[in-house]
């Protein structure tokens, strides 16, 4: 009997047990869609992936430079197996051991993607010089 190897690459959608911290400080898992973000590279040689988490709280995303929003009903939504409108967060990047991949459920296309990593600079400052400010949001 075989084991299939799922080859994971950037701009999947996958169903993962992502960890978060409790109020009381005490790590749990829940299943939630998720992108990876880690290069090609290193998704077939690592045994961790670099993903960041979707969410359907979309009520903040259009002010927040850090995040991307997709529209389940959208050709991107669609091809990314979308349930409900997403919001991509990249402001919440995590390395997760394959093993806590449930399964994929699509994919995003390029122009997702790169909005994707627009979003990671920003989040992460990349390209910016120590301490410059961001563009002001409305609250």
């Amino acid at each position: 009997m075989s084991t299939k190897i799922t080859k994971y690459r950037k701009g999947d959608v996958v169903l993962v047990s992502f960890p978060y911290t409790t109020d009381d400080g005490q790590t749990q898992t829940k299943r939630r869609p998720a992108v990876l973000i880690s290069n090609d590279y290193n998704n077939d040689r690592l045994d961790d992936v670099l993903l960041v988490p979707l969410t359907s709280n979309t009520s903040r995303a259009a002010r927040e430079p850090t995040q991307v929003v997709v529209k389940m009903d959208s050709e991107a939504g669609k091809k990314g197996g979308l349930r409900l409108d997403s919001v991509i967060d990249c402001t919440v990047i995590a390395t997760i051991p394959k093993t806590l991949l449930v399964s994929k459920i699509g994919a995003f296309p390029q122009e997702v993607m790169e909005r994707v990593d627009q979003c990671l600079m920003i989040a992460l400052s990349i390209g910016r010089p120590v301490g410059e400010d961001l563009p002001e949001t409305e609250e």
